[in-house]
């Protein structure tokens, strides 16, 4: 595949993923309304933001507990946490948790749902057809060296594109591997890079 193959493979992507991120910023989620009582925390609008995002309010509040290490309880439509922390904090969070459990980990839409599969919870994408394992850990993106053209990566085809090549999602970007099948671990070699969205090739299958 020559370099005009892989732009075009790249610009057709992107087409596709750029309409998924028009469809995520039409989901206004609220800024969370962020005060102290005591040594307490309180979202005010929890509720609104959980009933936006169309997900179980237990199990939004069992993650920012998990996340900050105290306890919290559901109040009404407010969350209270047991701990004093700033709206920064609270936001940056709850990006986290759209990020993880909200947001398609191969086209970004918001258009999802939670499903359990055996013991495995796995994020389903009604606009794009994806399904992936709910990340057990998640990279912070803000200390990620992205992908780099010219570097080799060991990756896992999770998907195939319409265009039949092999996708891995690798650091937040989607990786595209003609020649690729899904479920095969393989190592590539990035060869162009545009936005969050990559083009590689093969250089080795990894043995299972």
């Amino acid at each position: 595949m020559d370099i005009f193959n892989y732009e075009e493979l790249l610009n057709r992507s992107s087409s596709v993923l750029a309409k998924a991120t028009r469809n995520q910023s039409r989901l206004q989620i609220p800024e969370p309304e962020v005060f102290r009582e005591g040594k307490s925390t309180i979202i005010r609008n929890f509720m609104d933001i959980v009933d936006i995002i169309n997900r179980d309010p237990k199990d939004v509040a069992k993650f920012l507990m998990h996340e900050f290490g105290i306890g919290a309880n559901i109040d009404g439509k407010r969350l209270i946490i047991e701990r004093k922390l700033t709206q920064e904090q609270i936001s940056q969070k709850i990006q986290e948790y759209l990020e993880t459990y909200v947001f398609c980990y191969e086209c970004n839409a918001p258009d999802t749902e939670i499903q359990k599969i055996g013991r495995t919870s796995v994020l389903v994408c009604k606009a794009c057809g994806a399904q992936h394992p709910i990340r057990a850990v998640r990279e912070s993106r803000a200390s990620e060296q992205g992908l780099e053209e010219g570097k080799q990566y060991v990756v896992e085809v999770s998907t195939v594109g319409p265009s039949g090549e092999g996708r891995a999602n690798y650091r937040g970007y989607t990786i595209l591997i003609p020649g690729a099948k899904k479920g095969e671990t393989v190592r590539v070699l990035i060869k162009k890079v545009k936005n969050n969205t990559a083009v590689a090739e093969i250089v080795d299958r990894e043995s299972s």
